[in-house]
């Protein structure tokens, strides 16, 4: 748990020097040599010295101080590096410095690079690693004092003198929570509790589903066979941050394979939040779901996908594309492809492969090892491929020349083409002769000439979904927004003329073909805007089937055999739960995971769909919490993405989730919340989503974030006084474009991972160029991990406000090894959202007799 740290300075008297503890000399015991250089413990019955990497430490040890050495052996490695370690005095403990500054660590948004290091320690009887309060700065020259209880060390941040600290030495366990200074119906922990679900994945017969779920400390993987309750076949309970996805299910449901760790950095690393001694790596696991059977570990890689006869298993590795048989011997993998490759998909008689690399469609037979690439233009890049239903050919998107940039960090003008995209058509086989692929469509120019998406796989867990749709009648189905709405299209699969098959205000955010191959089942907001619900349409065309309706959303639709349907139910006070939905129309929630019975559904208020004019009269829209007990205290939310939109409930996004339930904390402690839907943001059509000027083009969305703020004071019924923002992500950037822009307005901020400076033109737009006028308090907190939004964005403010801005009162709140999101493990969720929520109140609410 984060605790406030004290700048007291040390006496010198009381702490040892590292030098001091230095052994001279060059022993060889038992034919073991100890280098010079190594640093002996007091004790004498262990030594150390740095490895050659230089992040991590050898060790021997021995069992009296005339006994042999044992054989070195590695104690710890550590993101960053070691330097300068110093045993306690109890020869128990090895303090030391973590560097970890000087480079971009891996998000979109680089900032001016900085340098940054930890002070960290190494218990050699729990094996753990512990940070000493680590903030957005350079700690140097760690020390122990004479009885061992504490550490001291040099602090360099930019704009304040530097500083000698001490504090105590870390505990075998994190302390217990503090109490809430405002407290309300129920604690943080109860309502981040709740269970996360994830999109199912179904077998190949239709008839059995695996899903993976989240259950506070607990991550596990469900299966369920239709007519049965689901049941876990693999347990994770010690809450070590390791994230499970890309699910998959043999045809008959009788092998179950997935993936455990997040996906690696731009250093190769995988996300190790909880800072074991050894780097964790992104594994393979394969495990039967009847009889009990425990996971079986194969091998190292991702995306694992099992052939449609249920012969093999091929996953992506780091030498290449590797094969196993499904139900064989473990250690039996054998590389298939070197290289990168892409989006494998097999052919529906599992004897061939489809995939991407470098921009081509490639194809490969798994049994005469043909391999065929697709020609194509040198500037056009061609993906997304998808097997017709008898094998015989592929279709695939191409785009030529340069694309808009969807991901950018601001407008770059109209998202539309000079060369619209367009769909092609190839033989499947692999080893015939190299025909050109045929043109089957193209989209016209202007709107939707540029290729826009599904989004299949918003909380990329590895949940395997296709941007084209082959029916069986002999119809292709696919995404276009020529209407300035994301809407699904069908061509005939020799070519023609498109026809649009989900008309009205509102778009489709995902969709899946039947288990017959015949309709196409999708989640949309057309008609309910501020909802997603789940409708069917024929790939031969006719209006499209409701299948959901109501006050909940619900998403992740996974077609099942015999017209069912399994997808995602999530409401306002209910959280997500995964639903089968009979042909009849009838549905049934699954009880695994068991919500907990602390959870506060009565304590949870309704959100309620507004809309208000931006600063500069443009419309703007959100969900308004309205607390049961107001206490005249507002809180603006701001989303992340900038490519996103919140619901009137729980979110099908994990990290929007927790931040749903977070607004819920907050108008549970008697503020308005405000959730604004700025411009850019999705689902409202073309023009929302491409707004002018947002971002480093001119900040325009903040508009609307003001805006949301004056509407909060405007409704006379809320009686709001102060008011405080928030936000992760892009929503970090406009929380401190709130705060430099118009501290006047914005009492309070709590800024996660967001990012602070535009470079060159665009830094007139940036947070930082506004800073001049920031007064408001500020709680700033990022893991330095993140794989999303530089870290050095978050540093470079840190430096700013203690530079120029030396009186706002600033909390820092630096992560190590953690990721964008900063949920990783359920105590650093916690702990977070109840320390930078409690920063909030503190400037919200007025305690009564102090004005």
């Amino acid at each position: 748990m984060h605790r406030s740290f004290v700048w007291p300075m040390a006496s010198a008297l009381l702490f040892a020097p590292a030098a001091a503890q230095a052994a001279p000399g060059n022993q060889a015991t038992a034919g073991i040599a100890v280098p010079a250089h190594a640093l002996r413990a007091p004790g004498g019955d262990r030594a150390v010295w740095i490895n050659e990497e230089r992040n991590g430490l050898w060790l021997v040890e021995r069992d009296a101080a005339s006994g042999g050495w044992s054989a070195p052996r590695i104690a710890f490695t550590i993101r960053g590096g070691v330097r300068n370690p110093v045993f306690s005095p109890d020869g128990t403990t090895v303090a030391f410095e973590n560097p970890r500054g000087g480079h971009v660590t891996g998000g979109y948004v680089s900032a001016r690079q900085t340098e940054w290091s930890y002070i960290a320690t190494f218990d050699f009887r729990s094996r753990r690693i512990a940070y000493l309060e680590p903030a957005f700065a350079r700690d140097l020259d760690p020390r122990w004092s004479v009885d061992g209880r504490q550490i001291s060390f040099t602090r360099k941040a930019a704009g304040r003198a530097e500083a000698r600290l001490t504090v105590a030495r870390p505990g075998v366990e994190p302390p217990a929570a503090r109490p809430s200074r405002h407290p309300g119906s129920f604690a943080i922990e109860a309502v981040l509790g709740a269970p996360l679900v994830y999109q199912p994945q179904a077998s190949g017969d239709g008839r059995s589903i695996a899903y993976v779920a989240r259950e506070g400390r607990k991550r596990a993987i469900y299966f369920k066979r239709l007519g049965e309750p689901a049941r876990a076949v693999a347990v994770y309970p010690d809450d070590d941050g390791q994230e499970l996805s890309d699910v998959a299910l043999s045809r008959d449901g009788g092998v179950l394979v997935y993936v455990r760790g997040g996906p690696v950095n731009n250093k190769g690393e995988v996300p190790n939040p909880r800072s074991t001694t050894q780097a964790p790596s992104r594994q393979i696991w394969r495990v039967r779901t009847y009889g009990g059977a425990s996971p079986e570990l194969l091998g190292t890689g991702e995306d694992p996908q099992i052939s449609p006869d249920d012969t093999r298993i091929v996953w992506s590795a780091e030498r290449g594309l590797v094969s196993a048989s499904l139900t064989g011997a473990l250690g039996t993998g054998e590389l298939l492809l070197s290289g990168t490759v892409a989006n494998p998909r097999f052919s529906p008689d599992g004897r061939r492969l489809v995939f991407e690399r470098a921009g081509h469609i490639e194809l490969f037979d798994l049994t005469t090892r043909d391999r065929r690439t697709v020609s194509k233009p040198a500037d056009a890049v061609d993906a997304g491929p998808v097997w017709s239903p008898d094998g015989a050919n592929v279709a695939f998107r191409r785009v030529v020349g340069k694309q808009p940039t969807f991901l950018g960090i601001g407008y770059e003008g109209p998202y539309v083409s000079a060369e619209p995209w367009s769909i092609w058509s190839s033989s499947g086989d692999a080893g015939g002769e190299d025909l050109a692929p045929r043109r089957l469509w193209q989209a016209q120019p202007g709107m939707g000439s540029a290729f826009y998406g599904l989004t299949q796989d918003a909380t990329n867990t590895g949940i395997r979904a296709d941007q084209l749709f082959w029916s069986r009648s002999g119809r292709i189905g696919f995404v276009w927004e020529r209407d300035g709405w994301r809407h699904l299209y069908a061509i005939p699969e020799r070519g023609g003329d498109a026809v649009l098959l989900t008309p009205g205000e509102g778009e489709v955010e995902s969709a899946a073909l039947s288990h017959d191959g015949r309709s196409l089942v999708y989640s949309h907001n057309i008609g309910d805007l501020d909802r997603r619900h789940l409708s069917s349409v024929l790939l031969d065309g006719g209006a499209p089937q409701p299948l959901t309706t109501g006050t909940a959303s619900q998403w992740g639709a996974t077609p099942l055999a015999e017209g069912r349907l399994a997808y995602v139910h999530g409401g306002w006070a209910d959280p997500p739960r995964v639903t089968i939905r009979d042909v009849d129309g009838q549905s049934a929630a699954e009880a695994s995971p068991a919500i907990p019975a602390g959870y506060p559904a009565k304590a949870m208020v309704e959100p309620q769909a507004v809309s208000f004019p931006g600063t500069d009269g443009e419309m703007a829209h959100g969900q308004l919490f309205v607390p049961r007990k107001p206490r005249g205290c507002g809180v603006v939310y701001v989303h992340g993405g900038i490519r996103r939109q919140m619901l009137l409930g729980y979110h099908y996004i994990d990290a929007y989730s927790n931040l749903y339930e977070m607004n819920q904390y907050f108008a549970d402690r008697g503020c308005a919340v405000l959730s604004v839907e700025y411009r850019s943001s999705i689902m409202r059509g073309h023009a929302f989503r491409n707004a002018p000027g947002w971002g480093d083009a001119g900040a325009s969305e903040y508009k609307d974030v003001l805006g949301g703020a004056n509407y909060l004071k405007s409704r006379a019924d809320l009686k709001v006084g102060k008011i405080g923002i928030y936000g992760l992500s892009w929503g970090g950037y406009l929380t401190a474009q709130a705060l430099a822009r118009n501290s006047d307005v914005f009492a309070v901020g709590f800024d996660m991972a967001g990012v602070h400076d535009f470079l060159k033109g665009g830094y007139p737009h940036s947070p930082m160029a506004h800073a001049g006028k920031w007064t408001s308090p500020v709680y700033i907190a990022a893991g330095d991990d993140d794989r999303n939004v530089d870290f050095n964005q978050s540093m470079v403010l840190a430096d700013m406000l203690r530079a120029k801005r030396p009186d706002v009162k600033m909390v820092e709140r630096v992560i190590p090894n953690e990721t964008h999101d900063m949920y990783l493990t359920f105590e650093t969720l916690t702990d977070l959202y109840r320390e930078g929520g409690e920063f909030m109140l503190d400037e919200l609410i007025v305690a009564k007799g102090k004005k």
